[in-house]
């Protein structure tokens, strides 16, 4: 057994060796192959496998916690699935985390006015007992704190928010939090807090485990410098985010930063890159099913069109970003929509449609006082005036776009001061006219944006120069490695071509001793895995024996007779004995065996108070030469005898067990003059008994062939063929003697 394990071991470690570099390659790349699916499937396997509803719930909120990040459309779909049937869940808590989730749905698809109804009638005021929905529910009351304009209880929340982060010392939900506070910051124009808390995001971020988080941070810095009209930073940040991004292999993450990209890109009218940003952002978005992200991307790409007088494609693109918007209720980004719309039909001269559409954005931009956009649509409308040559409303509309935009201070104001210099200009107004002409001089002199509109345009095209020049670096190393991998080449060539024979032949050699060995090692595998079925059979032998023998010992008690319990339990315990200490063995001496089935057969003459008899006849020959034989091959047929041949019903019963060698094999008979087979079959207990015998011994047999190359049997037949009365049954099994003890 020692040598067939070493065996095996060498073998095995020599097919390792071999396989040992393609199993490498091959394990990394199915990692990062599987990796995403094999999550997805387990988490779908958790839910199918779920027993109550609240296991249900835990599986399907995980299972959208996993969309959330890998495919917003699936995101979208299971939580819309889940709000609807709500009435499903009756704890209260199920309930809760359902609104809960289905809020932070709401504030990223842009459905504020329904997110503010789910709060206030749903989430307002409730608590959870998990620290993660605790925390989620901070950050969604944060947000509808935001909403709402109420900044000093946006501000409490944020605080109450990191006392209960700062028990758990939790590096990305602080850093998260940060995030938010600058958020509240910017809005507010306060650029020295909103710097502040986005410093302090990104030094959480930096000691998280959580990376993504660090790419996040530098995404909500880079929208603070963009606020601040310091483009040039807002870019480094987000081309920063973007090479995280890939390091980390989250491509999801750099569409927010690709748009960025192409925004500040307009603001200084580099439309080109605009453009390659914007169409990278759109691969990226379609690749990861992100809906909402697609319909922006559509409606920068809008802007960048008209600009370059495409304007069948910039209306297309519009319409097709307004339609999604519009079935995510998300009036902000279809009030943006209709001031495009306004700009593409002010360029097509249509000048009622143009008017229409500035309107709806306007009065849209009107309720929610965002002074920012309405200064926007206000400036798109006076240039509108301007066109018509109503130079008094166009004047209206430039002076309310100046004021909207005194608070925020945007990009384009130096436009607008430019614009109504012109204007005035025209009209005669040359003070008015000097005074937005200094404006316009003061602005440009105080913001450096367009000044830098090529260092923004180096920052923005950086990444595609420094990829082209890493690649003409490699390629030029490339070569020059090819020419010296050729110069050695010939020079070691011979000396090469001798040991590559050399390692062929060894390789050849190897095969041919591990074809060989494994050949020897298969041979004995199969030879230990028969000895080890013939054990595995011989021990159910056993239980199934001993249950039928513990029937002659229960139907006694039942008789209430004390000296022929005791005397069957003598024999009975000699009988055990026997069997303990034989049956794990592949052959026993036949003698062995003729006493335990002596034994046996007088336990059962007994409880049959001797209504039958028995014989058991070896030939001479078998004794002398000590016969070995299976122990207890023919017990459970003399058993079947008994019990189904009805031998204590049948005048004079009688059980004959032969052993005789017959041309070199050990043929076995056990005959009885019972009922038959066939009368036998027609009992209910027949019927409804099932017999492990037959199967077991055959499978016994089947296996001692397979060892010792044999061809034994077991064959059944009635005694008397004319009446079908009496059972025969032969038992063919390989010859072998005990050469130990002989």
């Amino acid at each position: 057994m020692e040598d067939v394990e070493k065996s095996y071991i060498s073998c095995t470690m020599m097919k390792r060796v071999l396989l040992l570099a393609l199993f490498c390659v091959l394990f990394v790349f199915s990692n990062v192959a599987q990796a995403t699916p094999k999550r997805l499937n387990q988490l779908k396997q958790q839910l199918v496998v779920s027993k109550s509803l609240s296991e249900e719930l835990v599986a399907k909120i995980e299972l959208i916690d996993y969309y959330a990040h890998e495919d917003p459309r699936k995101w979208k779909q299971e939580i819309c699935q889940l709000q609807s049937t709500r009435s499903r869940y009756p704890e209260k808590d199920a309930k809760q985390k359902i609104s809960l989730i289905y809020a932070e749905y709401l504030v990223k698809s842009g459905n504020l006015e329904q997110f503010k109804s789910v709060f206030t009638k749903q989430l307002a005021g409730v608590s959870f007992s998990n620290k993660d929905f605790t925390f989620r529910y901070h950050r969604i009351h944060f947000e509808y704190e935001l909403i709402t304009e109420k900044w000093s209880r946006a501000k409490e929340t944020a605080d109450s928010t990191l006392r209960f982060i700062e028990k758990s010392r939790n590096n990305a939900q602080s850093s998260l939090i940060y995030q938010d506070i600058s958020r509240m910051y910017m809005n507010r124009s306060l650029r020295d807090s909103a710097f502040w808390a986005s410093n302090r995001a990104i030094s959480f971020a930096k000691r998280s485990q959580k990376r993504e988080i660090l790419v996040l941070a530098l995404q909500n810095q880079a929208c603070n410098y963009g606020y601040f009209l310091d483009l040039e930073g807002a870019v480094q940040k987000e081309l920063q985010a973007i090479r995280l991004a890939e390091e980390l292999h989250i491509d999801p993450l750099k569409i927010h930063s690709f748009i960025e990209i192409a925004k500040y890109s307009s603001y200084v009218s580099n439309w080109t890159e605009s453009l390659s940003y914007l169409k990278r952002a759109l691969q990226l978005a379609r690749e990861f099913h992100d809906d909402q992200a697609i319909a922006v991307i559509e409606l920068y790409f809008s802007k960048v069109y008209l600009h370059q007088s495409q304007l069948t494609l910039a209306l297309h693109c519009v319409q097709k970003a307004e339609q999604y918007f519009l079935s995510e209720k998300d009036q902000y980004h279809v009030a943006q929509c209709a001031h495009y719309r306004g700009n593409i039909a002010t360029v097509q001269g249509k000048i009622d449609l143009a008017k229409s559409a500035f309107g709806q954005a306007i009065s849209f931009y009107q309720l929610k006082e965002m002074q920012t956009e309405l200064a926007e649509v206000y400036q798109d409308f006076g240039q509108l005036c301007i066109q018509i040559g109503d130079l008094k409303k166009a004047k209206y509309y430039l002076e309310l776009s100046i004021e909207s935009d005194n608070a925020a201070h945007s990009i384009r104001l130096i436009d607008r001061y430019k614009l109504l210099s012109q204007l005035l200009m025209k009209n005669g107004d040359l003070r008015n006219a000097l005074r937005y002409q200094n404006a316009y001089i003061e602005f440009l002199e105080s913001n450096s944006i367009k000044r830098n509109e090529s260092k923004i345009a180096d920052l923005t095209s950086g990444n595609l120069r420094e990829e082209r020049e890493r690649l003409i670096e490699l390629q030029q190393r490339r070569i020059e490695k090819e020419k010296k991998e050729q110069e050695i080449l010939k020079l070691v060539s011979d000396r090469q071509l001798y040991i590559s024979l050399i390692f062929i032949f060894a390789i050849v050699f190897s095969l041919v001793i591990l074809i060989l060995r494994m050949k020897q090692v298969r041979s004995r595998q199969e030879q230990r895995e028969a000895e080890l079925s013939q054990t595995l059979l011989r021990a159910q032998m056993n239980p199934h024996f001993v249950f039928n023998a513990m029937s002659v010992i229960q139907s006694y008690i039942y008789e209430n007779n004390p000296e022929k319990s005791s005397q069957f339990l003598v024999n009975f315990s000699r009988l055990m004995r026997l069997i303990l200490e034989n049956s794990p063995k592949e052959f026993i001496p036949i003698e062995l065996e003729l006493e335990i089935l002596d034994k046996y057969l007088s336990t059962q003459k007994m409880r049959f108070e001797n209504r039958f008899s028995y014989v058991l006849h070896v030939s001479e020959d078998l004794l002398v030469n000590k016969a070995m034989v299976p122990p207890m091959i023919t017990q459970p047929f003399i058993e079947n005898a008994i019990e189904h041949g009805q031998l204590h019903t049948v005048k004079g019963g009688e059980i004959i067990v032969e052993m005789k060698e017959a041309s070199g094999k050990l043929e076995i008979t056990i005959s009885d003059n019972g009922v038959g087979r066939k009368k036998s079959a027609q009992t209910k207990k027949i019927r409804t008994h099932k017999s492990m015998a037959i199967d077991i011994t055959q499978e016994r047999i089947k296996i001692l062939n397979k060892k010792y190359k044999f061809n034994g049997s077991l064959t059944f037949s009635d005694l008397d063929e004319r009446k079908e009365s009496g059972t025969l049954v032969k038992i063919v099994l390989p010859l072998k003697f005990d050469t130990e003890n002989f």
